[in-house]
């Protein structure tokens, strides 16, 4: 069952440019990991310092296995400088869906 991460993390709105740039350098590494689908970053339209960055995984055991391996620090590493304070995770399954 494909698996939803959600990232809420808080940056300086001056890093915005910079943290963006970042994502999209991540997610092209990202991109072609086993049992990944896609990824975007959401900025709060209401809090401009705030985002959630999405990924959609093929189940939650591909997105574990990804986050438990070495590569993945390597490859987040970009997006970890603008980081400010804890960082939450969740990981969502789909409940209903329509086309």
């Amino acid at each position: 069952m494909p698996a939803r991460v959600m990232v809420f993390a808080r940056i300086d709105t001056n890093d915005r440019p910079a943290f963006e740039e970042a994502f999209a350098a991540v997610s092209r590494t990202v991109r072609g990991t086993p049992g990944h689908i896609t990824d975007a970053l959401l900025r709060s339209e209401d809090d401009p310092g705030a985002y959630i960055l999405l990924s959609e995984w093929e189940s939650r055991e591909a997105f574990l296995a990804w986050e438990d391996a070495p590569v993945h620090r390597e490859a987040t590493t970009p997006m970890r400088p603008f980081w400010q304070g804890r960082v939450e995770r969740r990981i969502y399954e789909t409940a209903v869906a329509h086309a």
